[in-house]
């Protein structure tokens, strides 16, 4: 019988945030209801399904320009203990002379992460449990407000915290602070107030400082948080979203209009805020939306439809199966983050509590998706903390030389900088304190837990289909080729939907950067999965067509 060789899709704009929604595709249509293909079947909607076998379903997995890849997590900062569980936010705190450490605050004890100590350390704990924290850099100080309970700003110098006096405002009337044009924002749950542009601190209503407050006609409900942006800042309640746009005006320097088409947030994980003055994201009552001053528009109607659907699932590694969970009735917990003006990760918590167990990463680049499944309580840009002062070796302990990169004696003496590459600051923060980093790259020194499963292949609507041989290519050549890093298993089903059986694949041949795997299997549809460490580039079938199903 004859042998048919061909591809399957790696770079497809979507895949099925379930599985179980995907329906059946096929190699040659002949009959099928078909639309004429993109010239590229790559990262746009206009590619978004073709009835082309492709990516299933994933986890550990991110796009790349060539195609998939594993990936990995290395831990940069120890847990405090094995048995601590307050950590809930990493917030970076940066002074004057632009140091970077880390800020917890963990309910007020305030934990502080530097360079130089290598751990977390709590610093003038207070009593702040079930508050909300903002922050707001100004004028070279990073300001931080527990709701109701006021401004405190963190000592870099001394290793303290101290608490701020707001001329003109009540502690317990602020529920959260951000920034914008040099102004110092302080609101409360309908009022916006901007600083002095002389003290951040004085908020003493004033045409000659430059002072103010306003009660936005737009506010349709509580503010949950204000974001900087671009010219002036954009203000989000519980039901829509008002840009503030800034004027020049000293006497009125900013003016207030709805955002068409936006959504509100009920919490202040829902939105991003560390990036750049560019589009805002975030989880609104519209869905995941982008959000300008000048509009707003949709992400995606199926991330929606996944994060509203209260179901969920993963990947049983033990029988080799993808298992559905349903949530029962118990909605998503949804945090927002934008890293490294590339990567828009959505973490989501399947019981709704503090903890993420998953993650849904947009290279907005590649304008393709990923999945990740770590628990994490934060998701982060990371700073790198730099060694604060002049250095002694004790602080350069556990430092290689590779580490210190072209670091030059003089710059070892003011302190230790890092300038990291995109593909290196995506950070997470665990309960315990533990911070680990995502890894991207090419080098995979250490295995990894990727799965990715592709399907569902059938040759011919009227035919059934024989596996032979899959042929993977990776851009991982590791140095012993006859032992690669991956498992792969051949997912049967002989009824078109259900993935029941399950065989492994046997390893034929092997060469650098080239594995072929064989298992003569016959179903109506087949799906490959392949687990381990790996980044892929092609993947290349041989089948064969069986009898009439």
């Amino acid at each position: 019988m004859a042998k048919h060789r061909f591809t399957g899709s790696l770079n497809a704009a979507d895949f099925p945030f379930m599985s179980v929604l995907q329906g059946r595709t096929v190699v040659q249509p002949q009959l099928d209801n078909n639309v004429k293909t993109t010239q590229s079947f790559y990262g746009t909607e206009e590619s978004a399904n073709y009835n082309i076998p492709q990516l299933l379903y994933c986890e550990n997995v991110l796009p790349t320009a060539e195609g998939l890849q594993s990936v990995g997590y290395e831990e940069v900062v120890p847990a405090l203990s094995p048995t601590t569980s307050v950590f809930d936010q990493a917030i970076t705190l940066r002074d004057a002379d632009e140091n970077n450490f880390l800020f917890c605050p963990a309910g007020g004890q305030n934990y502080i992460y530097r360079g130089n100590v290598g751990a977390w350390v709590s610093t003038n704990p207070i009593s702040a449990e079930g508050k909300q924290v903002s922050r707001a850099y100004v004028n070279g100080r990073t300001f931080i407000c527990y709701a109701g309970l006021g401004i405190y700003e963190y000592d870099t110098v001394t290793d303290t915290f101290a608490k701020l006096t707001l001329v003109g405002l009540t502690d317990a009337a602020v529920t959260g602070i951000g920034a914008s044009n040099n102004y110092l924002i302080a609101f409360t749950y309908i009022t916006v107030h901007w600083s002095s542009l002389i003290d951040p601190l004085d908020f003493v209503p004033s045409t000659l400082t430059g002072a103010g407050f306003s009660i936005p006609q737009d506010v349709k409900a509580k503010i949950t948080t204000v974001i900087g942006t671009a010219g002036g800042f954009i203000i989000y309640t519980a039901k829509n979203a008002v840009a503030a746009v800034y004027t020049n005006n000293i006497r009125a320097p900013f003016s207030f209009k709805e955002v068409n088409n936006a959504g509100g947030i009920t919490t202040y994980e829902q939105v991003t805020s560390d990036q750049s003055a560019g589009p805002q994201y975030a989880w609104t009552t519209g869905g995941l939306q982008k959000i300008t001053p000048q509009g707003s528009e949709s992400i995606s109607a199926e991330i929606n439809d996944f994060l509203a659907g209260e179901k969920y699932e993963y990947w049983d590694d033990v029988n080799k199966r993808i298992v559905l969970v349903s949530g029962g009735g118990v909605e998503f917990g949804v945090k927002v983050t934008y890293i490294a003006s590339r990567f828009l990760i959505i973490s989501y918590s399947v019981d709704n509590t503090s903890t993420y167990q998953y993650a849904i990463v947009y290279d907005t680049i590649l304008k393709r998706w990923g999945k990740l499944k770590f628990d994490h309580n934060d998701c982060f840009a990371y700073p790198y903390p730099n060694v604060f002062g002049d250095l002694t070796y004790e602080d350069l302990s556990g430092t290689s030389y590779e580490a210190l990169g072209e670091a030059t004696y003089a710059e070892l003496a003011d302190g230790l900088e890092s300038d990291p590459p995109s593909k290196k600051t995506v950070a997470f923060l665990k309960a315990n304190g533990e911070v680990h980093l995502l890894l991207m790259t090419y080098s995979k020194e250490a295995a990894q837990e990727g799965v990715a499963i592709f399907g569902k292949f059938q040759l011919l609507r009227a035919r059934m289909i024989t596996m032979q041989t899959v042929d993977i290519e990776t851009a991982l050549i590791n140095n012993n080729a006859s032992e690669p890093r991956i498992d792969v298993n051949l997912l049967v089903s002989r009824d078109g939907k259900n993935l029941a059986e399950v065989q492994p694949m046997k390893l034929l041949s092997s060469s650098p950067g080239l594995y072929r795997y064989g298992r003569r299997k016959t179903g109506i549809n087949i799906s490959v999965a392949v687990e381990g460490t790996f980044a892929l580039t092609t993947y290349l079938l041989e089948v064969t067509a069986d009898g009439d199903r």
